[in-house]
Protein backbone atom coordinates (compact mmCIF):
# COMPACT_ATOMS: atom_id res chain seq x y z
CA UNK A 1 0.00 0.00 0.00
CA UNK A 2 2.84 2.45 0.73
CA UNK A 3 4.32 2.03 -2.49
CA UNK A 4 0.95 2.54 -4.42
CA UNK A 5 0.97 5.46 -2.81
CA UNK A 6 4.37 6.83 -3.71
CA UNK A 7 3.27 5.80 -7.46
CA UNK A 8 0.23 8.09 -7.01
CA UNK A 9 2.19 11.16 -5.40
CA UNK A 10 4.48 10.54 -8.01
CA UNK A 11 1.75 10.68 -10.71
CA UNK A 12 0.18 14.21 -9.54
CA UNK A 13 3.84 15.72 -9.55
CA UNK A 14 3.76 14.26 -13.06
CA UNK A 15 0.43 15.89 -14.13
CA UNK A 16 1.27 19.27 -12.33
CA UNK A 17 1.73 22.27 -15.38
CA UNK A 18 5.34 23.23 -15.45
CA UNK A 19 7.12 25.33 -17.53
CA UNK A 20 9.87 23.56 -19.56
CA UNK A 21 10.88 26.37 -22.35
CA UNK A 22 14.54 28.27 -22.16
CA UNK A 23 13.86 31.97 -22.23
CA UNK A 24 16.94 32.15 -25.31
CA UNK A 25 16.00 29.74 -28.26
CA UNK A 26 18.96 27.16 -28.41
CA UNK A 27 20.70 27.62 -24.93
CA UNK A 28 19.04 24.69 -23.09
CA UNK A 29 19.37 21.56 -24.03
CA UNK A 30 15.93 19.64 -24.54
CA UNK A 31 14.65 15.74 -23.65
CA UNK A 32 11.84 14.37 -25.57
CA UNK A 33 10.55 11.35 -24.58
CA UNK A 34 7.05 10.47 -26.96
CA UNK A 35 4.50 8.71 -25.18
CA UNK A 36 4.24 5.34 -27.92
CA UNK A 37 3.40 2.96 -25.57
CA UNK A 38 5.72 0.39 -23.99
CA UNK A 39 8.64 1.82 -26.43
CA UNK A 40 11.41 3.87 -26.22
CA UNK A 41 11.73 7.24 -28.88
CA UNK A 42 13.56 10.17 -27.44
CA UNK A 43 14.51 13.46 -29.45
CA UNK A 44 17.68 15.42 -28.28
CA UNK A 45 18.11 19.34 -28.99
CA UNK A 46 21.73 20.17 -28.17
CA UNK A 47 23.04 23.87 -29.34
CA UNK A 48 21.32 23.72 -32.37
CA UNK A 49 21.58 19.87 -33.03
CA UNK A 50 18.61 17.27 -33.29
CA UNK A 51 19.61 13.53 -32.72
CA UNK A 52 16.73 10.89 -32.19
CA UNK A 53 17.16 7.93 -30.11
CA UNK A 54 15.17 4.97 -30.94
CA UNK A 55 11.75 5.00 -32.46
CA UNK A 56 9.39 3.26 -30.72
CA UNK A 57 7.26 0.63 -32.43
CA UNK A 58 6.50 0.22 -36.16
CA UNK A 59 2.44 0.83 -35.74
CA UNK A 60 3.55 4.51 -33.85
CA UNK A 61 5.46 5.86 -36.66
CA UNK A 62 2.90 8.25 -37.69
CA UNK A 63 3.33 9.21 -33.69
CA UNK A 64 7.20 9.43 -33.91
CA UNK A 65 6.68 11.92 -37.68
CA UNK A 66 4.10 13.93 -36.30
CA UNK A 67 6.49 14.76 -33.48
CA UNK A 68 9.20 15.75 -35.51
CA UNK A 69 6.97 18.26 -37.44
CA UNK A 70 5.66 19.07 -34.25
CA UNK A 71 9.16 20.78 -33.33
CA UNK A 72 9.63 21.69 -36.51
CA UNK A 73 13.19 19.21 -37.28
CA UNK A 74 14.24 18.48 -40.50
CA UNK A 75 17.07 17.58 -40.03
CA UNK A 76 18.58 15.04 -37.99
CA UNK A 77 22.74 15.03 -36.88
CA UNK A 78 22.20 11.68 -35.62
CA UNK A 79 19.55 8.69 -34.97
CA UNK A 80 21.11 6.27 -32.41
CA UNK A 81 19.56 2.34 -32.00
CA UNK A 82 20.34 1.79 -28.64
CA UNK A 83 19.85 -2.54 -29.63
CA UNK A 84 17.71 -4.96 -31.96
CA UNK A 85 14.48 -4.95 -30.64
CA UNK A 86 11.14 -3.95 -32.33
CA UNK A 87 10.05 -1.36 -30.11
CA UNK A 88 12.93 0.37 -30.57
CA UNK A 89 13.77 0.15 -34.36
CA UNK A 90 10.17 0.03 -35.21
CA UNK A 91 9.62 3.45 -36.86
CA UNK A 92 13.10 3.11 -38.68
CA UNK A 93 12.15 2.09 -42.24
CA UNK A 94 9.13 5.25 -41.99
CA UNK A 95 11.96 7.84 -41.12
CA UNK A 96 13.84 6.56 -43.79
CA UNK A 97 11.34 6.80 -45.68
CA UNK A 98 10.66 10.37 -45.25
CA UNK A 99 12.45 13.78 -46.47
CA UNK A 100 13.98 14.26 -43.02
CA UNK A 101 17.73 14.66 -43.55
CA UNK A 102 19.61 12.31 -41.71
CA UNK A 103 23.73 12.97 -41.36
CA UNK A 104 24.71 9.12 -38.96
CA UNK A 105 23.43 6.23 -38.03
CA UNK A 106 24.83 4.49 -35.12
CA UNK A 107 24.07 1.24 -33.22
CA UNK A 108 25.41 -0.85 -30.71
CA UNK A 109 28.79 -3.07 -31.44
CA UNK A 110 27.44 -5.93 -30.49
CA UNK A 111 24.26 -7.65 -31.26
CA UNK A 112 23.09 -11.22 -30.66
CA UNK A 113 22.41 -11.78 -34.39
CA UNK A 114 25.50 -9.97 -35.88
CA UNK A 115 25.09 -7.10 -38.48
CA UNK A 116 23.66 -8.64 -41.64
CA UNK A 117 21.38 -6.82 -44.23
CA UNK A 118 18.55 -7.79 -41.99
CA UNK A 119 19.96 -5.71 -38.67
CA UNK A 120 17.40 -2.90 -38.90
CA UNK A 121 19.96 -0.15 -38.03
CA UNK A 122 22.26 -1.68 -41.39
CA UNK A 123 19.12 -2.03 -43.61
CA UNK A 124 17.72 1.70 -42.83
CA UNK A 125 21.33 3.41 -43.42
CA UNK A 126 21.57 1.26 -46.73
CA UNK A 127 17.93 2.99 -47.92
CA UNK A 128 20.15 6.54 -47.70
CA UNK A 129 23.24 4.81 -49.09
CA UNK A 130 25.15 5.21 -45.63
CA UNK A 131 26.74 2.99 -43.53
CA UNK A 132 26.61 2.26 -39.82
CA UNK A 133 28.66 3.88 -37.15
CA UNK A 134 29.24 1.00 -34.52
CA UNK A 135 29.20 2.56 -30.58
CA UNK A 136 31.04 0.75 -27.20
CA UNK A 137 32.66 1.70 -24.23
CA UNK A 138 34.92 4.35 -24.80
CA UNK A 139 34.09 6.03 -27.75
CA UNK A 140 32.63 9.31 -28.24
CA UNK A 141 30.36 11.66 -30.49
CA UNK A 142 31.23 14.93 -30.48
CA UNK A 143 29.11 18.01 -30.85
CA UNK A 144 30.25 20.42 -30.10
CA UNK A 145 33.25 22.19 -27.94
CA UNK A 146 31.12 21.54 -25.22
CA UNK A 147 28.74 19.27 -25.76
CA UNK A 148 29.41 15.44 -26.47
CA UNK A 149 28.22 12.02 -25.73
CA UNK A 150 30.17 9.46 -23.70
CA UNK A 151 29.60 5.91 -24.92
CA UNK A 152 29.53 3.86 -21.30
CA UNK A 153 27.82 0.75 -22.16
CA UNK A 154 28.08 -1.90 -23.49
CA UNK A 155 31.32 -2.86 -22.18
CA UNK A 156 31.11 -6.23 -23.62
CA UNK A 157 29.28 -9.04 -26.01
CA UNK A 158 26.58 -10.08 -24.01
CA UNK A 159 25.54 -13.93 -25.42
CA UNK A 160 22.43 -14.70 -23.73
CA UNK A 161 20.23 -11.07 -23.84
CA UNK A 162 20.16 -8.36 -26.24
CA UNK A 163 18.91 -6.19 -23.43
CA UNK A 164 22.30 -6.23 -22.19
CA UNK A 165 23.99 -5.35 -25.53
CA UNK A 166 22.13 -1.81 -25.16
CA UNK A 167 23.47 1.47 -26.03
CA UNK A 168 24.39 3.28 -22.96
CA UNK A 169 25.75 6.92 -23.47
CA UNK A 170 25.88 9.74 -21.24
CA UNK A 171 24.96 13.58 -22.89
CA UNK A 172 27.40 16.17 -21.78
CA UNK A 173 26.60 19.95 -21.72
CA UNK A 174 27.45 22.79 -20.42
CA UNK A 175 23.52 23.16 -19.14
CA UNK A 176 23.80 19.71 -17.63
CA UNK A 177 24.09 15.99 -18.10
CA UNK A 178 21.40 13.12 -19.20
CA UNK A 179 21.79 9.54 -19.45
CA UNK A 180 20.27 8.02 -21.90
CA UNK A 181 20.43 3.50 -20.54
CA UNK A 182 18.56 1.77 -23.46
CA UNK A 183 17.35 -1.88 -21.91
CA UNK A 184 19.98 -2.51 -19.89
CA UNK A 185 19.47 -4.56 -17.19
CA UNK A 186 21.19 -5.81 -13.82
CA UNK A 187 23.84 -7.58 -15.54
CA UNK A 188 25.34 -4.55 -17.65
CA UNK A 189 24.89 -2.14 -14.69
CA UNK A 190 26.85 -4.57 -12.79
CA UNK A 191 29.78 -3.69 -16.06
CA UNK A 192 29.50 0.21 -15.71
CA UNK A 193 29.37 -0.24 -11.51
CA UNK A 194 32.37 -2.34 -11.64
CA UNK A 195 34.19 -0.45 -14.10
CA UNK A 196 34.15 2.72 -12.57
CA UNK A 197 32.31 4.29 -15.29
CA UNK A 198 28.85 5.88 -13.59
CA UNK A 199 28.99 9.57 -12.37
CA UNK A 200 26.45 12.00 -11.01
CA UNK A 201 23.62 12.70 -14.22
CA UNK A 202 20.64 15.64 -14.01
CA UNK A 203 18.47 13.32 -15.53
CA UNK A 204 18.06 9.43 -15.84
CA UNK A 205 16.27 7.79 -18.85
CA UNK A 206 15.25 4.62 -16.59
CA UNK A 207 16.31 1.75 -18.03
CA UNK A 208 13.90 -1.20 -19.49
CA UNK A 209 10.49 0.53 -19.27
CA UNK A 210 11.37 0.87 -15.52
CA UNK A 211 11.02 -2.96 -15.00
CA UNK A 212 11.92 -4.37 -11.56
CA UNK A 213 15.27 -6.15 -13.27
CA UNK A 214 17.39 -2.98 -13.91
CA UNK A 215 17.76 0.26 -12.15
CA UNK A 216 19.74 -1.50 -8.92
CA UNK A 217 19.84 0.51 -5.38
CA UNK A 218 23.86 -0.06 -6.74
CA UNK A 219 23.49 1.96 -9.53
CA UNK A 220 21.26 4.82 -8.62
CA UNK A 221 23.93 5.41 -5.55
CA UNK A 222 26.38 5.60 -8.25
CA UNK A 223 24.38 8.35 -10.42
CA UNK A 224 22.07 10.12 -7.94
CA UNK A 225 19.84 11.48 -11.27
CA UNK A 226 17.37 14.37 -9.98
CA UNK A 227 14.95 13.49 -12.16
CA UNK A 228 14.24 10.18 -14.00
CA UNK A 229 12.01 9.79 -17.13
CA UNK A 230 10.08 6.41 -18.02
CA UNK A 231 9.56 5.00 -21.19
CA UNK A 232 6.28 2.45 -21.11
CA UNK A 233 2.48 1.70 -21.32
CA UNK A 234 0.80 -0.22 -18.19
CA UNK A 235 -1.33 -1.28 -20.19
CA UNK A 236 0.74 -3.06 -22.71
CA UNK A 237 3.69 -3.88 -19.73
CA UNK A 238 0.70 -4.56 -16.78
CA UNK A 239 4.59 -4.59 -14.85
CA UNK A 240 6.39 -1.53 -15.62
CA UNK A 241 6.89 0.66 -13.65
CA UNK A 242 7.47 -1.71 -11.25
CA UNK A 243 6.65 -0.11 -7.74
CA UNK A 244 9.82 -1.64 -6.36
CA UNK A 245 11.86 0.55 -9.65
CA UNK A 246 9.70 3.70 -8.52
CA UNK A 247 10.40 3.50 -4.76
CA UNK A 248 14.51 3.27 -5.01
CA UNK A 249 14.18 6.06 -7.52
CA UNK A 250 12.27 8.21 -4.96
CA UNK A 251 15.47 6.86 -2.43
CA UNK A 252 17.91 8.55 -4.24
CA UNK A 253 15.96 12.04 -4.35
CA UNK A 254 14.63 11.49 -8.48
CA UNK A 255 11.69 12.87 -9.19
CA UNK A 256 10.52 10.73 -11.59
CA UNK A 257 7.80 11.01 -15.13
CA UNK A 258 6.18 8.51 -16.54
CA UNK A 259 5.32 8.69 -20.56
CA UNK A 260 2.19 6.99 -20.21
CA UNK A 261 1.05 9.71 -18.05
CA UNK A 262 1.98 12.52 -20.59
CA UNK A 263 -0.85 12.97 -23.76
CA UNK A 264 2.13 13.31 -26.84
CA UNK A 265 5.28 13.03 -24.62
CA UNK A 266 7.18 14.25 -21.53
CA UNK A 267 9.48 17.29 -22.14
CA UNK A 268 12.34 17.90 -20.15
CA UNK A 269 14.78 21.30 -20.22
CA UNK A 270 18.16 21.49 -18.59
CA UNK A 271 19.06 25.12 -18.81
CA UNK A 272 22.30 26.26 -16.38
CA UNK A 273 21.78 23.40 -14.11
CA UNK A 274 18.04 23.88 -13.65
CA UNK A 275 15.59 20.61 -14.71
CA UNK A 276 12.41 21.93 -15.81
CA UNK A 277 9.66 19.30 -16.88
CA UNK A 278 6.03 19.43 -18.73
CA UNK A 279 3.86 17.20 -19.35
CA UNK A 280 2.98 17.76 -23.57
CA UNK A 281 -0.51 17.36 -25.13
CA UNK A 282 -0.54 18.43 -28.75
CA UNK A 283 -4.01 18.01 -28.96
CA UNK A 284 -4.45 21.04 -26.97
CA UNK A 285 -2.63 23.44 -29.01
Amino acid sequence: MRLFILYLAVLSLCLSPVSCRAEEPGSAVEMLALNVGKADCILLRVEGHAYLVDTGYKRSSDQMLAMLAHEGVTHLDGVFLTHEHKDHYGGLNALVSSAIKIDAFYTSAYCLDGFGAKHHAVSAAAQRGQTVNYLKSGDAVEISDTARFTVLGPTKAAKDNENNNSLVMRLETAEGSILLTGDMKFDEEYCLITGGLLSQTDVLKVAFHGDNTSTSTSFLNAVKPRVGVISTSSAEEKDTPSRETLYRLASVGCKTYVTQDAPSAVRVTLSAGNIDVRMEDWQAD
